[in-house]
């Protein structure tokens, strides 16, 4: 961890794109000092980091930065502030959150790929979905129109962010603004990066579980984002065989939860708990399963819930055992 980081940037409205770069930095130092100017008070020297201003490296504004930045790898989407500290320092910014050498390639995309790049979309006014439509002859100049209406939505983390700045008729300080932004910026920047970290690591909970699965169950000790990791593993035969999971439910009592089958219908599953069973509950649902201690099963018979794992797995092995008609 740095001790201090003197950090410039432009004064005047400030952006999502250098806002989230004065995040990033406060992730390696201590202490970031952040001086916000014109491009005539531009500090010279090592000891400053400059950014989204003032022609340097880390500056996209003018038009030899955009040649030489070019664009996130895989898209038409120029590099921003906000992209291209991210590009430089988040190898320090991962190493500072502990983050396992070998996940910091997937965070470092996952980050990019849900934050950044929308972040420098939006601030060099690039809509991905516009240049997809202009590489499409045969779509109508009002069908276009009515796609990119549908494709906008109405609060996008760069207006979040926007909103922090002092309104026309307000008395607030415009750094203080800045810096309350800022703090708001890290939040978001900490939470994407943890959950990033913490999908990896429920997938290889999750892989693991997979392994010593038997019976069509799939058991985990605590819940874990389990349905993405094992829908994947198509070429996995002992993830291909699971039809339920059963786990601790989260307020209380162990859930039995159906595997879906492939397909876009959410509410097809690999194999169903008995029709009976659905929309059950307490006494209904004991009397129906013959487990004593069955909670209830939803009404679309995706998820059931026992008040032990025994019963769960009770549940669990009832339904496998079960013949739809």
């Amino acid at each position: 961890m740095r001790d201090r980081l003197n950090l410039y940037t432009h004064d005047g409205q400030f952006h999502a794109d250098e806002v989230f770069a004065t995040a990033m930095f406060s992730l390696i130092a201590k202490d970031i000092h952040v001086e916000r100017g014109p491009d005539t008070e531009v500090p010279e020297g090592s000891d400053w980091i400059v950014y989204d201003i003032g022609g340097g490296p880390l500056d996209h504004h003018t038009p030899e930065n955009k040649e030489n930045n070019g664009f996130h790898p895989g898209t038409e989407i120029p590099y921003a502030a906000c992209g291209l500290v991210w590009k430089a320092y988040a190898g320090e910014i991962l190493a500072e959150l502990d983050c396992p050498e070998r996940y910091v390639d997937r965070v470092f995309s996952r980050v990019e790929n849900s934050l950044i790049l929308g972040i420098d979309a939006e601030d060099n006014e690039v809509s991905p979905v516009r240049t997809v439509l202009e590489r499409m002859p045969s779509v109508s100049g009002d069908q276009k129109q009515e796609i990119l209406r549908s494709s906008r939505t109405s609060l996008t983390i760069t207006q979040i962010i926007k909103d922090f700045n002092p309104t026309w008729n307000s008395d607030l300080d415009p750094y203080e603004c800045f810096m309350d932004a800022v703090s708001f910026a890290k939040d978001i920047l900490l939470n994407r990066i943890y959950s990033a970290i913490s999908s990896l690591d429920a997938r290889d909970f999750v892989l693991r579980a997979i392994d010593y699965s038997a019976n069509h169950i799939l058991i985990m000790d605590q819940f874990a984002p389990w349905e993405g990791v094992l829908y994947s593993q198509r070429s996995n035969p002992k993830a291909q065989d699971i039809w339920y999971a059963v786990y601790p439910a989260l307020r209380g009592g162990w859930n039995i939860q159906c595997a879906r089958a492939e397909g876009e219908d959410r509410n097809v599953y690999r194999h169903p708990f008995p029709k009976e069973w659905y929309g059950q509950r307490g006494d209904d649902l004991q009397k129906a399963s013959g487990v004593k201690t069955a909670v209830f099963c939803h009404v679309s018979g995706f998820l059931a819930c026992a008040e032990t794992e025994a019963d769960a797995l009770e549940m669990a092995s009832i339904a496998c055992r079960h013949t739809s008609e």
